[in-house]
């Protein structure tokens, strides 16, 4: 199987997942939005309009395709080893696995540099520790824990020389390349472009 089989495969898997983010209007889904929607439309360029990418397309396919597959394995796990597979019941701490996703994303950021930041993901790690213990317990992070991890991550990125931009960022400027968007319809991408991606799973 190809990259692009994959992702038809994932889509498929993660239907009834995504669909229930999407009606609930959850935070965990709406981060992952426009990555989603840029993934599509070069997977539609290379399926159904038989366009072969150029290889900062297929760069862009691959990280974007892996972006949504490793953070959606991680909800995945949660929703399976904390709330039995009930959806309604994992939304209701949103805001906690939302900010679990955060801390990954600033890992990973730390863990792709050339240099040993051992130290700094230690600090993190603690952090997810108790993120994870909230997760557990089913409760929602209040938004002072959302103010600690800024508090311990500009430094780090200052420190390394890091200018940090998300993931869901650089797509949103790629998805303005692409016409798959423009910023006058930015407030009602949520709940019409991705509603109309879901429609074509």
């Amino acid at each position: 199987m190809d990259i692009y089989t994959d992702y038809a495969n994932w889509k498929f898997e993660n239907y009834e997942l995504i669909e229930e983010l999407v009606k609930s209007k959850s935070i965990m889904i709406s981060r992952f939005n426009i990555v989603i929607m840029v993934v599509d439309y070069l997977y539609e360029q290379v399926v159904n309009n038989n366009k072969k990418l150029e290889d900062f397309e297929e760069n862009i396919f691959d990280t974007g395709f892996n972006y949504i597959h490793d953070n959606f394995l991680t909800i995945r796990n949660i929703l399976s080893s904390t709330f039995n597979n009930d959806i309604k019941s994992m939304e209701k701490i949103a805001k906690s696995i939302n900010l679990l996703l955060y801390v990954n994303d600033f890992q990973n950021e730390l863990l792709n540099l050339d240099k040993d930041c051992s130290k700094d993901l230690k600090i993190l790690s603690d952090f997810e520790g108790q993120v994870i213990k909230l997760i557990e317990n089913k409760e929602n992070a209040s938004d002072t824990m959302f103010s600690l991890l800024d508090d311990i991550s500009i430094p780090i990125f200052e420190f390394h020389d890091i200018d940090y931009i998300s993931v869901d960022q650089i797509f949103y400027d790629i998805a303005l390349e692409y016409n798959i968007i423009n910023d006058s319809n930015n407030e009602n991408i949520f709940n019409e472009i991705f509603l109309k991606q879901i429609e074509k799973m």
